[in-house]
């Protein structure tokens, strides 16, 4: 019985892996190509993930060119998208209690945070407008890229789960 439990541990890691993925694959679009095109939003010219891996490769006396260090980071935030996806997977595979449950998306969230963090907004002096004005930039707020990726991540789980 042991041996079926760790396999479907294995599995559902398995699925989490892709699933993250897909998750990794949303959240890096939304940061690198749709979230910077907002009215609200600017795009860095170097994104922080890039920046960071770029100074670590510098560290060890690699110079890295700015479309390796885009492909580098590109690659790392898959990579690192696909490992939480298989943890978060291997968490939930256990069906545990809703309070667990919820922690694990929290800290999902989180965890995609350190490697696609908000990106800044415009700072631009804005008049009250109309509460349709008012409106429209509260819908655009909640979008962020950890929450993207949130939310590809558990929609592709629960995709590959059925």
């Amino acid at each position: 019985m042991q041996s079926s439990r760790n396999t479907s541990v294995a599995r559902a890691a398995g699925r989490g892996a892709i699933a993250g993925l897909v998750g990794g694959a949303a959240m890096t679009a939304a940061e690198r190509v749709i979230l910077p095109r907002l009215p609200d939003r600017r795009a860095p010219r170097i994104t922080p993930w890039d920046a960071r891996l770029s100074d670590a490769v510098d560290a060890l006396g690699w110079e890295m060119s700015p479309r390796a260090r885009t492909a580098a980071g590109i690659t790392t935030q898959l990579l690192y998208s696909a490992l939480l996806g298989a943890a978060y997977a291997a968490l939930v595979s256990r069906r545990p209690p809703r309070a667990v449950h919820d922690l694990a998306d929290a800290l999902l969230i989180f965890a995609a945070s350190l490697v696609a963090p908000e990106l800044p907004r415009r700072r631009k002096r804005r008049r009250q407008g109309s509460r349709l004005a008012k409106l429209g930039r509260r819908a655009v707020e909640p979008i962020t890229v950890p929450r993207v990726f949130g939310r590809a991540t558990t929609l592709a789980l629960r995709a590959l789960e059925r």
